[in-house]
């Protein structure tokens, strides 16, 4: 029989070989379905005006570096000067007109007041001397005996011819004065009204002014952003028209690779994959990157990045976004692998090992921390944060899903039982809690994460943020404000700010993902799962959180970025994000979480924060388990860890000592 054997060894061998080879040609077609070739290119900001103009002065050259702020371009505008003379000499006759027709009403009212003194003097006269002619009379019929003394002073001498003449005068100046006065009160009314329309129209064209002026003065065109002067297209003394490009600036560094993958192997690539972008001049130099973009339609290959230049290649373009602070140059050649090859070595090990869950440390000298994971003995908690309650020694922990989105807590025991769910009294519905922080005042604050939904909607039950107050195992609602609203309203106010522009970039992009929280000195602060930051995880503060949840409303200065923080090994090999965040003493803590694997499994990691280094330390792994939220316990030398279980199995708790 062992000659049997002996005499089978080539076979044997043969098979052996063939079996290598085999495993040698799947490791390289994976290899290549997976890595493709691109093009190193930035964000490029055309320079231009809306209005025509003439180049004063260029103050840059083609390929000159120049700072954020830097004066770019003098410009002049022929048609914008005119426009301004125009308004002016509009002003200048308003106001010359307005005075002229003051001028004349005020003339016209003293004529006639002149008039109604001269007609009352006249007629005054006139009724004066009658009277004493009337007198005189009188006096002289007294003395006659003849006349009876009734017909002297009786009502007969008050019917006489001077007497009636008196009174038509009393009338007549009666009547022309009041007609006098009657012109006077008109002009006077017009007078006080005669400026209103005439102001209304200079306040207009005041206005106007001011802004012309404004816009005039703003010809000048300055850089938007740190870069690099690519193009000029004019010279001083030339004329430009609307939107033709003056020149262009970019960034210093290249911003995202544009690659190319072959047609028969786009499917490989998806969009959110990560991926190693190393020089095609230098392998060495390798940065981690990430799929933003995949083109929707088959497109020819650039002649650059064909093996035979002659032969046309087709494939789907594909936009990977790379740090800002990177080593490749504008126009460089890269070659872009997917870390979905990394995990090849770790697959053809599973084929011989069981698959086993375990936390451990990293291999730093520090040995393996066993660790002991008490599942939660219900199932439909898909546990997101948890908090420990010292007065009722349980865990209160949070779900990121609940039946019909109610406010739904649940208090657990060390040995996994649920004892009680509570309802958010004062609450209706929430949807994807995702972290919970408590005041030093025993005050909860309970957020969701802002995400999209898988329609991509921002649903306000989805961006909630409460504030609530515990009473043993009761809750009640204090305050309910939108977080993504108030982040968006104030981020929108204060454009070109760092933290108001890493928010404007998620809400572009649809990636906005709160999912940690803590509270410190009246603020609170936010863990920002996605977007990323140049690769780095974003820690924003909101000072006076009490403020906002009473009014709704985020103050230009209430919102800043506290940490970016980068949860990645040295080698570059994998990228975790914040899944929660505690503060415990001087010292942050944070579990991080990588993306699903191809067998759709998530692993994560236990972070310390070294605040005077802004480094994070990685102090454990948890393979097979991602953990969702992290809390203190009882006891201030260990920390509670609870894992989401998602629809596969139930969600678990471990202890741990603090490393």
């Amino acid at each position: 029989m062992n000659k049997t054997a002996k005499g089978n060894w080539p076979l044997y061998s043969a098979w052996v070989v063939v079996l290598f080879i085999t495993i040698a040609i799947s490791f390289v077609y994976h290899q290549e379905s997976t890595s493709f070739s691109g093009i190193a290119e930035t964000r490029e900001i055309v320079v231009n005006s809306e209005s025509p103009v003439d180049i004063r002065r260029i103050n840059v050259t083609e390929g000159q570096t120049v700072e954020k702020g830097a004066l770019l371009v003098e410009l002049s505008s022929p048609e914008l000067v005119l426009k301004i003379n125009h308004l002016e000499h509009q002003l200048d006759e308003l106001k010359a007109q307005k005075g002229v027709d003051k001028t004349e009403i005020q003339s016209r009212i003293r004529q006639l007041q002149a008039e109604k003194t001269a007609k009352e003097n006249e007629i005054t006269s006139q009724i004066t001397e009658l009277e004493n002619e009337y007198n005189i009379n009188r006096e002289l019929l007294s003395d006659l005996k003849s006349v009876p003394v009734d017909r002297v002073n009786g009502t007969a001498s008050d019917n006489s011819p001077i007497m009636l003449r008196i009174r038509n005068l009393k009338k007549e100046l009666s009547l022309s004065v009041n007609s006098l006065v009657v012109q006077i009160e008109l002009l006077q009314k017009t007078l006080d009204y005669s400026n209103a329309p005439v102001e209304i129209q200079v306040e207009r064209l005041e206005k106007e002014l001011v802004l012309l002026r404004r816009e005039n003065s703003q010809l000048n065109i300055y850089a938007q952003i740190s870069g690099v002067i690519g193009s000029v297209n004019f010279k001083p003394g030339e004329k430009a028209s609307p939107f033709a490009p003056i020149l262009t600036l970019h960034a210093k560094t290249p911003s995202f690779i544009k690659g190319y993958i072959y047609e028969n192997a786009y499917a490989k690539i998806k969009m959110g994959d990560k991926v190693d972008v190393a020089s095609c001049n230098e392998s060495a130099c390798k940065i981690p990157g990430q799929v933003v973009g995949i083109g929707a339609r088959i497109v020819e290959y650039p002649v650059r990045l064909r093996k035979h230049p002659d032969f046309q290649v087709w494939g789907r373009e594909v936009v990977i976004r790379i740090p800002e602070n990177n080593p490749f140059i504008l126009g460089e050649k890269v070659s872009i692998i997917s870390q979905k090859n990394k995990g090849m070595a770790l697959r053809v090990k599973n084929m011989f090992s069981p698959d086993e869950s375990r936390a451990e440390a990293p291999d730093q000298g520090q040995g393996t921390q066993k660790s002991e994971f008490v599942k939660i003995d219900k199932k439909a908690i898909e546990a997101s944060a948890i908090l420990y309650l010292k007065d009722l020694q349980k865990y209160l922990v949070l779900s990121d899903d609940t039946k019909d989105d109610k406010p739904l807590m649940y208090l657990v025991d060390s040995n996994g039982k649920v004892s009680d769910e509570m309802l958010i009294e004062g609450s209706d519905e929430i949807e994807d809690m995702e972290s919970m922080a408590e005041a030093e005042n025993g005050t909860l604050y309970i957020a969701s994460s802002s995400s999209a939904n898988k329609k991509g909607k921002i649903k306000e039950r989805r961006s909630r943020l409460l504030s609530v107050h515990r009473d043993q195992s009761s809750f009640s609602l204090l305050r309910d404000v939108n977080l993504y609203s108030g982040l968006k309203n104030c981020a929108e106010r204060n454009s070109g700010k760092e933290w108001a522009d890493f928010i404007l970039s998620g809400i572009t992009e649809e990636s906005i993902d709160i999912e940690g929280m803590f509270y410190k000195n009246g603020a609170l602060f936010l863990g920002f799962k996605a977007p990323l930051e140049g690769g780095q995880s974003v820690i924003l503060r909101i000072a006076d959180i009490d403020a906002f949840m009473h009014t709704g409303e985020l103050g230009n200065d209430q919102v800043s970025i506290w940490k970016k923080i980068t949860l990645q090994c040295e080698d570059g090999s994998f990228q975790e994000r914040i899944s929660d965040l505690c503060y415990l003493g001087d010292t942050l803590y944070i579990t991080g979480t990588s993306e699903e694997n191809e067998d759709g499994g998530r692993s994560g990691s236990l972070w310390r924060l070294d605040e005077m280094t802004g480094t994070a330390a990685r102090l454990m792994i948890f393979n097979g388990r991602a953990p969702e939220g992290i809390s203190a316990t009882e006891d201030p030398d260990s920390i509670s860890i609870c894992f989401d279980g998602a629809s596969k199995a139930k969600s678990e708790i471990t202890r741990i000592s603090r490393p």
